[in-house]
């Protein structure tokens, strides 16, 4: 995630009236942030006008719900605290004693936010800084729905762009659909081409002026997002097998190259200057079904397949061999997606076995020394019962398991959450059971649980900046999340009874 990181300075002027000078936001999250401010400040600054910060403040774990218990039942407890990651969200969330000492009351008051001026335009506030945001924006995990659409066909990806400002949905009917994040109507349409039973992967370009998409084709679409003239450019990857479909790609971050796992078995680079595919390299012994670059540099990328491991690959030694730099193994069955986390070290994959697992690319193994599984589970005809209850193996280097959600039928998508608003303090994946689940990264336990789709959750994708989550379904619709003051006080009273139309939060 981009994050500003230029200013952090704060006025130590006051007003005539007492009031603090307004923080300054990017425009992209200064609506959010003042409407957190004004429930703080009715929160914390009415009932401590002393000062003394409220209990409630410092209570950032949030409660376990039910069906995390009953997931959860007879699993070994696994955590991650005191270790190198908690120190790294405790600083990226502003929590760490030594980067500051502010309750988030303090924090709130200091940064200058006053209920008298709260309206006060853009350019008179003043810069807060990523982890000074992410200490107060962590708690507000998203609960609360609202229905951006309802399509007749299944849903299958969703998107948001880097910067927050476009969301796309590409759907079963053949058809991307390009939102505005303001306004939330739809910005442009985008008929699909080649599409063989559905569009299966997309990605936004760094710059967002571009998408391509992916299905059971030789081509991934190149399309651009905004413009007078359209653009929509098959690029062929020259597979060599009858059948073909890229399950997964990604822009590189210069947005030059694309990456992309293959039905068969071959990891495809593109260079999209050259307009010619550049690699085609074995990767695995099954469908692969994953892939995403580990930082920026865009040199180092992950793949996860059906063979149940996820690969490490440096691009500077790529060969056409197949010989990767690493082998992360503990997944029981296949792999459905990867997240990295960004800064080239930890990533997260969800798997066919109902786990979702944390790595440290540091303790991967060398090619070869963990043989590939073969499974004759079929996640998309034999159903959940027929699943196996596996232990952990002596070959399991993940760091982490995250268990509650369901994975069956499609690839379902899971992710980190964002570095400005959370410190990526969470992780969180569409299920099967019509769920959004968020995860603690730290302890494994579910601290949210989403409801209100009526099939499968295929995609999700949290807003880089802001409070908002986007699902997708097969049922499909397109559902936006936000946090709700009223659904949490629903949700600590355990009234989950009361469900509507456009969802609930338990």
């Amino acid at each position: 995630m981009d994050n500003n990181n230029n200013n952090n300075n704060r006025s130590d002027d006051e007003d005539d009236n007492g009031d603090y000078e307004e923080i300054v936001l990017d425009t992209r999250i200064q609506s959010r942030l003042r409407r957190y401010m004004i429930f703080l400040s009715q929160n914390l600054f009415g009932q401590n006008l002393q000062g003394e910060q409220s209990d409630e403040d410092e209570d950032e774990d949030m409660n376990d719900s039910e069906s995390a218990e009953e997931n959860n039942t007879n699993i070994p407890k696994e955590d991650l605290l005191n270790t190198p990651l908690h120190s790294e969200i405790l600083y990226n969330t502003g929590s760490d004693p030594q980067h500051t000492n502010q309750s988030i009351y303090n924090l709130v008051k200091n940064s200058g936010f006053s209920m008298s001026n709260r309206r006060a335009q853009p350019q008179g506030l003043q810069y807060m800084g990523p982890n000074n945001s992410a200490h107060i924006l962590q708690s507000f995990i998203p609960n609360k729905s609202s229905k951006i659409a309802h399509h007749g066909d299944h849903v299958f990806c969703g998107l948001f762009s880097k910067d927050g400002s476009k969301f796309m949905s590409a759907c079963q009917d053949h058809r991307i659909r390009i939102y505005d994040t303001e306004s939330w109507k739809v910005k442009k349409t985008i008929a699909a081409r080649n599409v063989g039973w559905s569009i299966i992967s997309t990605d936004y370009s760094p710059d967002k002026d571009w998408l391509i998409y992916s299905s059971w084709s030789d081509y991934v679409q190149l399309c651009n997002t905004s413009g007078l003239h359209e653009v929509h450019e098959p690029l062929c990857f020259k597979p060599e097998s009858h059948r073909f479909c890229l399950f997964s790609i990604q822009f590189s971050s210069d947005s030059n190259e694309i990456l992309g796992g293959s039905s068969d078995r071959h990891l495809y680079i593109y260079d999209v200057v050259k307009r010619e595919r550049i690699a085609r390299v074995k990767g695995h012994a099954d469908d692969i079904n994953a892939v995403a670059f580990a930082d920026k540099s865009s040199h180092v990328f992950f793949s996860g397949g059906d063979d149940s491991l996820v690969k490490v690959w440096d691009r500077r030694m790529l060969s056409q061999a197949g010989k990767c730099a690493g082998v992360l193994a503990g997944h029981f069955e296949g792999i459905t997606f990867i997240d990295s986390k960004g800064d080239g070290i930890y990533l997260i994959s969800n798997g066919k076995d109902q786990t979702i697992k944390l790595w440290d690319i540091r303790v991967m193994k060398p090619d070869g020394q963990v043989p590939a599984k073969a499974t004759k589970f079929d996640y998309r005809y034999s159903g959940l019962g027929g699943l196996r209850q596996y232990k952990k193996s002596k070959n399991d280097s993940s760091l982490m398991t995250y268990r509650g959600h369901k994975v069956y039928q499609t690839l379902i998508r899971c992710r980190f959450s964002p570095a400005y608003s959370t410190g990526q303090k969470y992780i969180y994946s569409g299920s099967y059971d019509g769920k959004v689940y968020v995860f603690d990264v730290l302890t494994g336990s579910i601290v949210q649980t989403l409801k209100g789709h009526d099939a499968t959750v295929r995609d999700v994708h949290w807003h880089p900046y802001e409070d908002s989550i986007v699902s997708t379904g097969w049922d499909g619709k397109v559902i936006k999340w936000q946090w709700s003051e009223v659904e949490q006080e629903k949700g600590n009273d355990d009234d989950d009874d009361d469900e509507d139309d456009e969802g609930v939060f338990e």
